[in-house]
């Protein structure tokens, strides 16, 4: 929790599962931020029970009452956040698996893992205890069908939150709007990028970063920080573009690793010629609110995957910064790496360009994009088909 874009997945699959099993369907959540899960479940059909995240393993006795143990997470078979995740996921879904749980991925990232004891976790752990790999798309399968032993488990879908519908976002209207005279509303999703991954302190408990001092940006993210400022000063001067940055990610105290989005957002509106055209949006927004933000967008200038998945949910074109593999295999997935920029782009004329392109083809590469959605949501529908048959 903590982040809209993984909380965003959660509602997504708790849908999802309504759906299909009914809306009596109980759910158990573990939370690092309880407090915050019952905010997010708060008004929703269903019935939720809500716990602190055990750490490292799961109560036998409430695995021992459930039909499925979900993994859900955006990174679960990476190692570009945390080195050590998919071997974690591994234990965790054996120790539900042992409990009489079934166990399925819902909607994952994987990309390829180097490190041998992940890959073996994969192969001895996971191939032997998953019922399903559900992924988001035919180049995470790929990855995947790479390193398992059971390419057969894996299934293609989609992102679970391009799956939510009118009915589930329509209760949570989006914030009030900058108003005034401008031809376009152009979203910025901002993150602090961290070029290593980070370093779990087994002392502390902790996340480490490795590549700057705590609360400073690395010199590789002073350099975006400088460029998204570039755009977005394009933005209004050639374009009478009003800007809005939507926080994804707003964690404080203790579980802070990273600079805040608001924090890089203050930053880049510092480097600006324009600063007064810029917006920040309220800290810890329900994702489904800032969803409906998104969405009355004209254009998305982003460096966060979830802001160009909530983005392509409602057809509107984003430029990408490319941080992450997984951020380049959204744009190839849904045919616009022409819209993809290198984040330490040295040249203006380039960003300019990239710029304007996106800007006078919007209606174009909208239509495209909302083809691509129809696709990927009924790849998903046929992919849960499987993972429920007969429900």
């Amino acid at each position: 929790m903590g982040n809209i874009g993984a909380e965003a997945i959660l509602l997504a699959i708790l849908h999802l599962y309504q759906e299909r099993w009914g809306p009596d369907t109980r759910f158990i959540l573990a939370a690092w931020q309880p407090y915050r899960m019952r905010h997010l479940v708060e008004g929703l059909p269903g019935h939720f029970e809500i716990l602190k995240q055990p750490v490292p393993f799961d109560r036998p006795s409430l695995l021992r009452q459930a039909d499925d143990f979900v993994v859900g997470g955006d990174v679960a078979l990476t190692e570009t956040v945390i080195p050590i995740l998919p071997s974690y996921w591994a234990f965790k879904a054996l120790w539900a698996k042992a409990h009489g749980s079934r166990v399925v991925f819902m909607g994952i990232e994987v990309e390829p893992l180097r490190r041998t004891f992940n890959r073996w976790a994969v192969r001895h752990v996971l191939d032997r205890v998953t019922g399903r790999y559900l992924v988001r798309n035919e180049e995470a399968g790929n990855h995947l069908r790479a390193m398992t032993t059971r390419p057969d488990l894996v299934l293609v879908g989609c992102e679970p939150a391009l799956t939510l519908k009118e009915r589930h976002l329509a209760p949570f209207p989006a914030p009030t709007l900058p108003a005034g005279p401008s031809e376009r509303l152009v979203a910025f999703g901002l993150r602090d990028f961290f070029t290593e991954p980070l370093r779990l302190d087994i002392r502390r408990m902790k996340l480490v970063r490795r590549d700057a001092r705590p609360g400073e940006l690395s010199p590789r993210m002073k350099q975006t920080v400088a460029l998204l400022a570039h755009i977005a000063d394009r933005l209004v001067e050639r374009h009478n573009a009003r800007l809005v940055m939507i926080p994804h990610h707003a964690m404080e105290g203790q579980s802070k690793v990273i600079l805040s989005d608001r924090e890089v957002a203050e930053k880049v509106q510092a480097a600006m010629r324009h600063p007064d055209r810029w917006t920040n949006l309220p800290d810890y927004l329900h994702p489904f609110s800032a969803m409906n933000v998104y969405r009355q967008m004209d254009l998305v200038v982003s460096m966060r995957h979830h802001a160009n998945s909530f983005a392509y949910r409602f057809g509107i074109p984003t430029i990408g910064l490319g941080v992450s593999e997984k951020i380049k295999g959204h744009f190839r997935q849904v045919g616009q790496e022409d819209l993809l920029l290198n984040p330490q782009e040295p040249d203006p004329a380039v960003v300019d360009r990239l710029v304007d392109h996106a800007v006078l083809r919007r209606e174009a590469l909208s239509e495209q994009l909302q083809t691509r959605w129809k696709q990927s949501v009924a790849d998903m529908t046929k992919a849960l088909d499987a993972v429920f048959p007969g429900a």
